[in-house]
């Protein structure tokens, strides 16, 4: 985590609907209390949301019941309550019920999609970095200064030049994480594993992503890969149980370690994600705020932090938080769009919606934010700006909704 996001290292969100996302789809993950946050151990992702909700499908039935199912459990304020009778009044549920369906359908089938090509990692088609002279440095350059598209290219640029550098693929997945792709942060770190198995940052950034992704079993597999490798706490770890992982038993050791070294805050971090993966969001806001207490400058775990507040339905709290990740890091695009989801679950749409213009004005691939942004739209009854954001152009969106 300390770059993995639990939507959140590196932690996504997700809108209310997470979440991979980080921090999971977060957008369900926040209404449905219970994480991709997975900085974000932040989303912060619809895959992740529709990985998990769409998990039990033969035991749930239609996609009409789960969306009845979902919706029961949403958390809704009086005000929009009222309004949502009056638009039913006038013959508009039906439309937006529908247009949600529609929405279910098509992530389950970029769900499909996206595991059939799980682990490979795709190329910008056009990168102005080949052959650049040091694409690595130039690639560390742009991240350092928050420009993580361009970082992108330029770290494509060097691993294509040297496809053994681990440190090229760790540094590129966790552009990937930041930039709120997790699918894309995993196939890269997975390319690092390749090329060090036993690099303590990328098995933790893995752990990470794989909690954005709801898929607990990858991610105790790299969580305990992490323990294992570690000088300090690999004896804590006995190898015959990597055959058989158990979530219990997983936390049992990494709390072991946690007393052996309070003052590791990666053993935190570490546990943070746990209690992710097992829906228990107290514990895992108390272990991020232990962590911040070390390392109180880290900005990927302040997402974590609010991603998880985020998921436990506590919004207002998660936004102060994203707050400071961005204070940190203004260019932190998991964050921009994690903040843009808290909104949206406080039904403070307008709000939301310029948070995930500015988020998507910095990374316009970011496909989930596409998605919230088209949902919070029409929650705020601005289907004037719809044929905008379907067709992606940020320059009307922008002057609509400056921030």
């Amino acid at each position: 985590m300390s770059r993995g996001e639990l939507t959140m290292d590196d932690n996504q969100v997700r809108q209310t609907a997470t979440s991979s996302g980080d921090w999971a789809t977060e957008y369900q993950q926040q209404y449905n209390a219970g994480p991709s946050w997975a900085d974000e151990f932040t989303s912060r992702g619809t895959d992740r949301w529709v990985n998990e909700f769409t998990s039990g499908e033969e035991k749930r039935g239609s996609v009409d019941d789960q969306w009845v199912n979902e919706f029961s459990n949403l958390h809704l304020d009086e005000e929009w309550a009222d309004e949502f009778g009056r638009q039913v009044g006038e013959g508009a549920a039906d439309s937006w019920a529908n247009a949600y369906d529609e929405y279910l359908n098509e992530q389950v089938a970029a769900k499909q999609r996206s595991d059939a090509s799980r682990g490979v990692y795709v190329f910008s088609d056009m990168n102005p970095y080949v052959g650049h002279p040091n694409p690595l440095k130039e690639g560390q350059e742009m991240f350092r200064k928050g420009l993580l598209s361009e970082a992108v290219l330029a770290l494509e640029a060097e691993v294509l030049k040297n496809p053994e550098n681990a440190e090229g693929w760790r540094l590129l997945g966790i552009a990937h994480a930041e930039n709120d792709d997790d699918q894309q942060a995993i196939a890269a770190m997975m390319r690092a594993q390749d090329a060090n198995p036993t690099n303590l940052e990328v098995l933790l950034a893995l752990g990470v992503s794989h909690t954005n992704e709801l898929e607990q079993a990858a991610a105790l597999k790299y969580l305990y890969g992490w323990l294992r490798h570690h000088p300090k706490y690999g004896s804590l770890a006995p190898p015959e149980l990597a055959d058989s992982l158990y979530y219990a038993d997983v936390a049992r050791i990494f709390n072991e370690a946690a007393q052996m070294s309070p003052e590791d805050a990666d053993v935190h971090i570490v546990l943070g994600v746990l209690y992710n993966l097992s829906r228990e969001f107290d514990k895992a806001i108390d272990a991020f705020q232990t962590a911040l207490k070390l390392k109180p400058h880290d900005y990927s775990l302040w997402n974590k932090l609010g991603a998880t507040q985020a998921n436990s339905i506590q919004s207002a709290d998660a936004i102060l938080a994203y707050q400071q990740a961005l204070d940190l890091k203004p260019n932190y695009v998991r964050a921009w769009a994690n903040m843009g989801i808290s909104y949206a679950n406080q039904g403070m749409h307008e709000d939301s919606i310029r948070y995930y213009v500015r988020a998507l004005t910095m990374n316009p691939k970011a496909d989930n934010a596409w998605q919230y942004l088209r949902i919070s739209l029409s929650c705020a009854d601005r289907s004037d700006m719809l044929e905008a954001c379907d067709s992606r152009n940020l320059d009307i969106l922008q002057k609509e909704f400056p921030l």
